[in-house]
């Protein structure tokens, strides 16, 4: 594995063009240019807002508020990681021909969507500003390790994914779905509190919980982080880095053959 970091740090001014590449050219020609990428998860957001606010109450205040800060990181996870997966597919002709370390495409991909989401943030400071409820300057700095944690939590997915891909290409499909339902039980339409008691356990098990918490208590509880929180989510992407690397690794000695 720490060939393979060596590997790809040699290779850093690739990681850097391919990814400003892949930035300026997602919507070349296109008039509103990046401000596509915030439309959908805005128009999301208020949908969301208004039904679970107004249809079927969550009970939290300012609920918009709350859902802003869980869902752009949340849709940079789905994003970066349904991205990735596909990323050793659909560069075949690329892995076929030049020879560079297979795991910059995953981190492209994913750095595309990481990029994409520290923009957000402005949209993000801006609401939570206009709207008087505030920030807390003095914690803001606890987002830099969330944000690290979130990154590699989500590279070791798709490491993993992508890796798997390659031989079983439902991969993709059946990701799509899962990351479907993965948003739905991790606690942004609602509270943690009121998941009843027996199913507290499962919902434990649950990653993104503990990075979605560890956001939502820095910008909208405006509380230092727990620490407890950080280190179950620190350990999670820790295990996560480490099968999907190494799965990576395993499968990638016949990705020409099968791409």
């Amino acid at each position: 594995m720490l060939t393979d970091i060596k590997n790809i740090w040699i290779f850093r001014d690739m990681i850097y063009e391919l990814t400003h590449r892949e930035l300026r050219g997602k919507y070349k020609g296109s008039v509103m240019g990046f401000l596509w990428t915030y439309i959908n998860p805005l128009m999301q957001i208020l949908v969301y807002a208004f039904v679970f606010s107004q249809i079927f109450r969550s009970g939290i205040e300012k609920f918009h508020l709350y859902l802003i800060v869980s869902m752009f990181p949340f849709n940079f996870f789905t994003g970066g990681v349904i991205q990735g997966l596909g990323s050793i597919r659909y560069q075949g002709d690329l892995v076929k021909k030049v020879y560079f370390p297979r795991q910059i495409l995953p981190i492209v991909s994913l750095t595309v969507n990481f990029v994409n989401m520290l923009i957000s943030f402005l949209i993000i400071y801006s609401i939570l500003l206009v709207s008087g409820w505030g920030i807390n300057l003095r914690i803001q700095g606890w987002l830099i390790p969330v944000m690290v944690i979130e990154y590699f939590f989500a590279l070791g997915l798709a490491l993993l994914l992508s890796a798997v891909e390659v031989y079983f290409r439902d991969v993709e499909h059946i990701v799509t779905v899962l990351m479907m339902v993965w948003m739905y039980v991790t606690p942004m339409f609602y509270s943690i509190e009121i998941v009843p008691e027996k199913f507290l356990k499962f919902f434990y098990w649950n990653p993104m919980l503990y990075i979605i918490s560890l956001y939502q208590q820095i910008l909208y509880y405006k509380v230092v982080p727990d620490m407890t929180y950080m280190a179950k989510a620190a350990g999670f992407a820790a295990l996560v880095i480490v099968i999907g690397s190494v799965v990576f690794k395993l499968l990638e000695k016949r990705f020409a053959e099968e791409l």
